[in-house]
């Protein structure tokens, strides 16, 4: 049965941390990487864009909105003040924000759709795909904890599912194979887990499922922004990303990615005036004689499938800004910027005693450590010191970004050493 993020976390505690070697600090596993090579003009850390009180060490729970973006979203609200008589259902910020999100994943526009966040992309995937009896899914403990329960709750109604377990905080991937069967049609995966920081090898979950005749879908929230991320190199089907953690943007919107050569296989379950490409009625006057209802026409790429309604274009505007600041630094280069601070965290917290959650070869943009009662222990002294972080019951979870450095990082080892 799947397991929630509270189980999860409160289980965590009693697994033993793996030593760090010094190879998997030091590693790049993007130092070859095509995707997102740019590197501009912002300087890290970047503490002036982003003038956040105290020391925020949080960006996986949310991204704060940096000021360069913020005169994006002023833009945007300027022009809906005083450009009143402007077609703003066709023109808005829509498909620059989708070609700039297409062109960070190594994909193209006509490939990505607007959706209202990341689990609502995949729901539509589950549906479109027509998982349910005899149609099943394969996951892991790893996944987002709302996506377990979804599966859950279809997997009473008749629905095959397989959760995998973890072994050492790691996925056995023989066993993710020897998990898919002839009635497998999904494999969907957090690409980098919000629970514990683990990063799949993506390329190796689509090669494995491809070869027994499943599809990939990939929860990319926690990567896309963060890490590179390319939907061509790694083979998946599906992913989504909503834009308020590492693509720094706003709530209310998110990018679901459709591998072309799967858009024929798929039922259309929603449908909304945004994948109506003509239509005509005959009930006005002049009108052309014809049936009590309308002609139309659908769509059949991406957006027309998956885009119902009117989108949040408030939110896209914003994101137009913060991926164009992104660019402007590179993700290789936030990356490496951030790569130093996580390898601090990683060789200092097991010293003192923390269960490491995070395996360094399996390690996205944030690190995770369990120890019995930490947040009751450290939550007021976090307060205190004006430090933010991830805390639960028995897990703490520390995502540095572009702001950060490593004075924020020895402060917090300060505080969790006392």
């Amino acid at each position: 049965m799947p397991l929630s993020r509270r189980q999860l976390i409160q289980g965590v505690s009693a697994l033993p941390f793996a030593p760090v070697s010094a190879a998997a600090l030091s590693a790049d596993p993007f130092a070859g990487s095509a995707i997102a090579q740019r590197h501009g003009s912002v300087a890290l850390p970047d503490k002036a864009n982003f003038p956040i009180e105290g020391t925020y060490i949080n960006a996986a729970f949310t991204h704060p909105i940096g000021r360069r973006t913020r005169e994006a979203t002023e833009h945007y609200i300027q022009s809906r003040m005083l450009e009143a008589d402007r077609n703003w259902p066709r023109q808005n910020p829509r498909d620059e924000a989708v070609s700039q999100f297409a062109q960070l994943i190594n994909a193209q526009a006509t490939e990505v759709a607007v959706v209202p966040s990341t689990l609502e992309g995949e729901n539509l995937i589950g549906a479109a795909l027509g998982v349910g009896p005899g149609a099943g899914v394969v996951t892991d403990q790893f996944h987002y904890d709302a996506s377990l329960v979804m599966y859950g709750e279809l997997h009473k109604r008749g629905m095959p599912l397989t959760v995998i377990a973890a072994r050492g905080n790691r996925i056995d991937y023989p066993e993710l194979e020897a998990a898919i069967t002839d009635e497998t049609r999904l494999v969907a995966v957090s690409l980098v887990s919000s629970a514990t920081g683990y990063t799949h090898d993506l390329k190796t979950v689509c090669d494995i499922a491809h070869r027994k005749g499943a599809w990939v879908y990939a929860d990319i929230i926690q990567a896309v922004g963060a890490i590179p991320v390319d939907v061509k190199a790694t083979g998946v089907d599906f992913c989504c990303a909503g834009t308020y953690k590492w693509l720094m943007g706003d709530f209310g919107t998110a990018f679901l990615y459709v591998r072309p050569e799967r858009l024929p296989s798929l039922k259309r379950v929603q449908l909304g005036w945004r994948g109506i490409k003509a239509q005509t009625s005959h009930f006005l006057p002049f009108d052309p004689p014809g049936a009590l209802t309308v002609d139309w026409e659908l769509g059949t790429d991406t957006a027309s499938i998956f885009e119902v309604s009117t989108p949040n274009w408030s939110a896209l505007a914003t994101i137009v800004g913060s991926i164009n600041y992104i660019n402007d630094i590179g993700v290789v280069a936030i990356r490496r910027h951030c790569d130093p601070m996580l390898r601090r965290l990683q060789e200092e917290l097991p010293r003192q005693g923390f269960a490491q959650l995070t395996p360094p070869e399996f390690q996205g943009p944030y690190v995770v450590f369990a120890s019995q009662g930490i947040g009751e222990r450290v939550r007021k002294l976090l307060k205190e010191a004006n430090i933010h972080i991830t805390v639960y019951k028995n897990v703490l979870r520390i995502s540095p970004s572009v702001y950060n450095e490593m004075g924020d990082i020895d402060r917090l080892l300060r505080i969790l050493r006392a």
